[in-house]
């Protein structure tokens, strides 16, 4: 005979409760924030061919309402942004859904890798990308296909 103790099978995973671990069906859309258009554009490019919308966002603005409005299947952000750095935004993703694929531009400055992996185990979030700079096509699109396989919005693979 099993037993199974349910005040601990209830209890063991307190995340459940706050809503902010939970995924939620996803879209084919990207939110790319950022203060300028270099990132929005050059993934607009490969986006467009996958079918995959992109929303550019000011680092100034409020990522909790397009994350609630859009349910996206990725978040680029530039981890120095003016408005929001990339722990900011990592933060607010823990709070909305904490398996979300972030791709974060961090640059060559070991601190910046330490705070990202900092507040990437604090906040338990599990599906953070750092890269040093926008790399070429094909890690972009191996990103959007993980990502979108990861949401369930494509069911493409790349190779």
């Amino acid at each position: 005979m099993t037993y199974i103790d349910k005040s601990f099978t209830e209890s063991a995973d307190p995340r459940e409760s706050s809503g902010g671990c939970e995924q939620a069906t996803r879209e084919p859309l990207l939110i790319v924030i950022e203060d300028g258009v270099l990132l929005s554009d050059t993934l607009g490019s490969v986006c467009e061919c996958l079918n995959v919308a992109v929303v550019r966002m000011p680092s100034r603005d409020d990522l909790n309402i397009l994350l609630s409005v859009h349910r996206p299947m990725a978040v680029v952000a530039e981890m120095d942004a003016a408005g929001q750095d990339g722990c900011h935004v990592m933060m607010t993703i823990a709070a909305h859904d904490c398996s979300l694929p972030v791709l974060l531009i961090t640059g060559e400055d070991p601190a910046m890798l330490g705070a990202v992996d900092a507040v990437q185990e604090l906040w338990e979030l599990s599906s953070v990308v750092k890269w040093p700079r926008l790399l070429g096509v094909g890690a972009v699109v191996d990103f959007l296909f993980r990502a979108g396989r990861k949401g369930s919005c494509m069911q493409l693979m790349s190779v």
